[in-house]
């Protein structure tokens, strides 16, 4: 019998694993050289040697180092959004969730990918190309980190407030640094229990 050719459906669909597996390979590469070397050395064929991918298959999914850099922000970010949601999913208490936060932000940018967020955002401040299209996607990330705590609003108040959930990431986003460069790192996460402390100051007085 005559093995019939596959049909176009299946070819597109082998296209696609292919594609998505690159993809990851491509998404921890960036993140590697991002964490170790930084956004300026962080260029595309940098990141297919590191990947071991060629550079036409590079070329094919990020044409430049802006959409590679954009492509690694909201990897980055759904895949925090999935760490919190499955944390969380243990405490069915929206006030201990929120009290929760700093922690988990924490243990959340403090990794290579939340390092290497934070060098994209560095980067773009001597890069308008990539600013100009980084601005919306991070007002968009902004926005959809809101979310979560919008339906607790009522209940706790400025615990839930954007306000608070925007204090919360950049403080720890700052803390990440400083723990990269203290003399003494391991004293770093005093500053997130701190934090924490400071929030339920913020609850006991409500």
């Amino acid at each position: 019998m005559t093995a019939r050719p596959p049909s176009g459906a299946h070819v597109r669909e082998r296209q696609a694993d292919r594609s998505a597996r690159t993809r990851a390979r491509v998404l921890e590469a960036a993140i590697r050289c991002l964490h170790q070397r930084g956004y300026a050395a962080t260029t595309t064929l940098v990141v297919a040697d590191e990947a071991g991918v060629s550079r036409g298959a590079m070329q094919h999914q990020f044409p430049t180092k802006t959409d590679l850099m954009l492509f690694v922000v909201r990897a980055a970010f759904d895949e925090e959004m999935a760490f919190y949601a499955e944390r969380l999913r243990a405490v069915p208490d929206p006030k201990a969730q929120a009290l929760a936060l700093p922690e988990l932000v924490w243990e959340a940018l403090s990794r290579p990918s939340g390092v290497a967020v934070l060098e994209i955002l560095q980067g773009s401040r001597s890069d308008a190309g990539l600013a100009e299209r980084l601005a919306p996607l991070q007002a968009q990330i902004e926005r959809e980190s809101f979310a979560p705590a919008a339906r607790f609003r009522t209940d706790l108040g400025e615990l839930a407030s954007p306000a608070m959930i925007r204090l919360v990431h950049w403080a720890i986003r700052g803390l990440s640094v400083a723990q990269l460069l203290a003399e003494k790192p391991e004293e770093v996460p005093e500053s997130v229990r701190l934090l924490k402390r400071m929030m339920e100051a913020l609850v006991r007085e409500a």
